[in-house]
């Protein structure tokens, strides 16, 4: 389900083969209007523009497809497909709805919408994530060989790819199979107002990307010296908030992130009954919502 405030309207899709996405007006629940695609099983995420009248969907097995649709025209702009990638969160930039985030358990990729006329584009770029310790991959060591000879006589040394004799984009992300590093894994994700990401990850980092340049700085945490060991908190909401962002554990607990240059620290906001599912700031930022698996 989709949520457009300034329009009043709500977005769900059929739990059925050949799935339709339809738009209804809220709190009338009058349809508006029926978004029929070629989906064969199911919409695992929909999300609506901040500003005019776009909706986008991804869908799971077999399409992984990704789609810009004019609702209000009942259009498909544009749509691209990302074969055996699942999608766990989709948001719009809410300074500029060209931007479109997709995150998943390995990756973050930042789409951008391009538009000439009537004709609607979306290219994908893929943020360099760091290690699991927070450190970052050195790119020579990937590219080159690790035992590099002293002596340069039989020639100069070629990158991994080209002894392999690969080409083109293929040769660009050649990796051996036996010479992979383990990442990070992203869990959630939010924009801030400069068009920056915030990302919470499995193991516990905070990451800054750049929303132009997607270069990735790891927060370091403030450790609270009253704790006996660190408390590392995988987020399963994430939210923005003037002085940071409001992330949610599966414990049940509310924290905020105060975000200081690239540091931060992390204080207990509330204390719920349950794990929190989800957290949402009315239009104003002056109320929270906070959906549990027991009460909303």
């Amino acid at each position: 389900v989709a949520t457009n405030i300034p329009y009043e309207v709500v977005a769900f899709s059929d739990r059925k083969l050949k799935p339709n996405i339809y738009i209804y007006n809220f709190p009338g629940l009058t349809r508006r209007t029926k978004l029929k695609g070629n989906i064969l099983l199911d919409y695992t995420l929909l999300t609506f523009s901040y500003c005019g009248t776009y909706l986008a969907s991804y869908s799971s097995l077999p399409e992984f497809e990704l789609a810009l649709w004019n609702w209000e025209s009942n259009v498909i702009l544009c749509k691209k497909s990302q074969p055996g990638l699942d999608v766990s969160q989709l948001s719009f930039n809410p300074m500029n709805w060209r931007q479109l985030c997709l995150s998943s358990p390995s990756t973050v990729n930042v789409w951008t919408i391009e538009r000439s006329n009537q004709e609607h584009y979306i290219k994908a770029r893929s943020v360099k994530l760091p290690l699991e310790d927070g450190t970052f991959v050195n790119e020579t060591d990937v590219l080159f060989p690790h035992s590099l000879p002293k002596d340069l006589i039989y020639g100069p040394v070629l990158p991994l790819s080209a002894i392999a004799g690969l080409v083109g984009e293929e040769a660009e992300t050649f990796r051996p199979k036996d010479d992979l590093y383990p990442l990070l894994h992203p869990t959630m994700h939010c924009w801030t107002p400069s068009s920056d990401l915030y990302v919470g990850c499995e193991e516990g980092h905070l990451l800054m990307i750049n929303g132009e340049t997607l270069k990735v700085t790891v927060l370091q945490k403030i450790e609270d010296m009253t704790q006996s060991e660190p408390h590392h908190i995988s987020p399963v909401s994430l939210v923005y908030q003037k002085d940071g962002v409001f992330a949610s554990g599966i414990e049940g607990s509310v924290y905020s992130f105060i975000i200081k240059d690239s540091s931060y620290k992390v204080e207990t906001f509330l204390e719920t009954e349950g794990p929190v599912e989800h957290m949402l700031f009315s239009p104003s930022y002056k109320m929270l919502l906070i959906q549990t698996d027991k009460v909303c």
